[in-house]
């Protein structure tokens, strides 16, 4: 199999679509996030923090984003995700706390992410077929990245590429600039950033590449690095 046809390659996060045999998957997932939510808040804690959303929502309705836009991020539907993403955290944030939301959001995204994320994305035996795991995982990376990039969703540099690594740098991204927007970037964090680390250790156990991050924007780094440093199967 060759990498370009990988599930999604080249479509990177704006374009790329599930595996429609795993639709139903989904669906559970939005449900489990749901069922979570109502465990944790009680049926009037949902009711309440569906308002808050609703009411985050409506105060950026009309507004057009001139960051992003900047960006060559011009895609409503997509920005209108973003949005929704940052304003419920931001609406959970409001009815129980920073320190308890960031609880609640962070177990969700431990238990759901994976599951989330795994019908979009090439499995380690995908890429395997491809030949050598970390070079068919290396090309099908950058070429999403590239594809965020051209989108307006990131900026991005690439800081080391070799046989047994990939490190690159994210030097703006719109779910941040979104965040900031509401006045507190920590919400990129909890709502989107914690999810890489929720999914991508998980997505590449038993592939011998090990994922490391020392730092986001979200949280007040100059960047979001990641690198994946291959170290032979079993080493993961």
């Amino acid at each position: 199999m060759r990498v370009q046809d990988l599930r999604n390659y080249g479509k990177g996060l704006m374009n790329s679509i599930p595996d429609p045999k795993d639709m139903g998957r989904l669906k559970k997932n939005g449900e489990t996030v749901r069922m979570e939510l109502r465990k944790e808040l009680g049926v009037n804690g949902m009711e309440w923090l569906d308002m808050g959303l609703k009411r985050q929502m409506e105060g950026y309705r009309s507004y057009d984003w001139p960051g992003l836009r900047q960006h060559g991020l011009t895609n409503r539907r997509f920005i209108n995700s973003i949005v929704q993403r940052i304003a419920m955290m931001k609406a959970l944030v409001d009815l129980v706390g920073m320190e308890r939301a960031v609880e609640i959001q962070c177990s969700l995204l431990d238990n759901t992410m994976y599951d989330l994320m795994a019908p979009i994305f090439p499995s380690i035996e995908d890429y395997r077929e491809c030949g050598d795991f970390f070079t068919a995982f290396k090309e099908y990376s950058k070429a999403s990245y590239d594809a965020n990039i051209r989108a307006g969703l990131h900026e991005m540099e690439i800081v080391e590429d070799t046989a047994s690594v990939l490190a690159f740098n994210i030097k703006y991204c719109a779910w941040h600039e979104v965040a900031r927007e509401f006045g507190e970037p920590y919400l990129c964090y909890t709502s989107t950033c914690y999810g890489d680390e929720a999914y991508v250790p998980k997505a590449l156990k038993g592939s011998g590449c090990i994922f490391r991050r020392t730092g986001t924007l979200a949280t007040g780094a100059p960047v979001c690095d990641f690198r994946f440093e291959y170290v032979g199967d079993g080493g993961d």
